[in-house]
């Protein structure tokens, strides 16, 4: 909650027009921005332009921006909207690129036992990767939200255009599908 107080902070600051403000907030949520951006688009340049786009006219308009209670909801939400109207008519939107990428940390232990236990990640990174191509396009996007961008059911609901039982529900058949794929 801490963060999400901080976020408000500056929130309410580029509203104000606090330009070191607003290039806090590019630098905060460039890196998570992009990420997300890129499984709603192969294309990183349209990605990239998306995002520099979205930040322009987050500053161009910062004086009639509305308060928000979460800045990260807002900037995502913005984001997938500039996406979806950036991509000509005739191109097919691909949700995701189903890359799933895996930070783990690694402690003190025998060579032999790294190697082993690397292997048997990278054997689960597999496995996770091919059983997460196996759900559908929207399935997929709401288990990201919700299990790797942490957004609650109510703001994935609005994120993707549907209500909030909706978007529990769908997640719900998502993690029944990769528990029978696990199984």
């Amino acid at each position: 909650m801490k963060t999400n107080m901080i976020d408000l902070h500056i929130w309410s600051r580029v509203r104000e027009g606090d330009y070191e403000a607003f290039e806090q907030l590019y630098d905060l949520f460039f890196d998570s921005l992009y990420a997300y951006g890129i499984k709603l688009c192969k294309n990183s340049d349209q990605v990239e332009d998306a995002i520099h786009d979205m930040f322009l006219d987050i500053w161009k308009y910062h004086d009639k921006l509305s308060e928000t209670t979460s800045v990260k909801f807002y900037l995502f939400r913005s984001l997938r909207r500039k996406i979806h109207k950036n991509i000509k008519s005739d191109e097919k939107v691909s949700i995701f690129n189903k890359d799933v990428t895996h930070v783990y940390e690694i402690e003190d232990q025998s060579f032999d036992t790294l190697i082993i236990q690397s292997e048997e990640k990278a054997e689960k990174s597999v496995l996770l990767k091919k059983n997460l191509a196996s759900l559908s396009k929207r399935q997929y996007e709401a288990v990201m939200l919700k299990f790797y961008s942490n957004f609650s059911y109510k703001e994935i609901g609005s994120m993707m255009d549907m209500n909030e039982q909706s978007a529990r529900n769908l997640i719900g058949r998502g993690l029944e599908k990769l528990k029978g794929l696990f199984s």
